[in-house]
């Protein structure tokens, strides 16, 4: 299990590695582009959306763990841990079920974008935003593996 979670991981990473290379590359020619040969590039900023798109909900959706997002937590550090266990396992159920509950109509909308393309590269909508299904359906993953991380023994690790 541990060698398949390994995997898993250089996958996603390689993934983020390249749509982020793919942002750079294209916003460093269109930069070259403009200021160096006066002659602006109009798919280099298409492409720069796209991939920011991909970098953003595919990192934050699968490789950037929950202790790692940006939290307000003022009011969850007053409690003490055995009631922040429950706090925390409330919070992750709600959030867990209202990304399960908006995922249908998710999928069905990127499903309804397939008609439609991107302007200049003219690549199908709904390959370009099906980055946010895999998202939910991280947080949604995501959610259900903390709430077993605090419902077990070891729980005080996972807060």
């Amino acid at each position: 299990m541990y060698q398949l979670r390994h995997i898993w991981r250089r996958f996603a990473e390689g993934v983020a590695a390249i749509s982020f290379a793919v942002l750079f590359s294209a916003f460093i020619l269109q930069v070259v582009s403009r200021y160096v040969f006066n002659s602006p590039i109009a798919w280099t900023l298409e492409l720069c959306a796209i991939s920011y798109v991909w970098v953003v909900f595919w990192t934050c959706g699968i490789l950037v763990s929950e202790r790692q997002q940006i939290v307000f937590d003022v009011i969850y550090n007053w409690f003490k841990p055995g009631p922040r266990r429950w706090l925390a396992i409330f919070n992750t159920a709600c959030l867990g079920l209202v990304f399960l509950a908006a995922l249908p109509g998710v999928v069905d909308y990127i499903l309804y974008l397939g008609r439609r393309r991107t302007m200049l590269l003219h690549i199908r909508m709904d390959l370009v935003y099906s980055c946010f299904a895999i998202f939910l359906i991280a947080v949604v993953v995501g959610a259900a593996i903390r709430i077993r991380r605090l419902l077990g023994n070891e729980w005080q690790k996972t807060l």
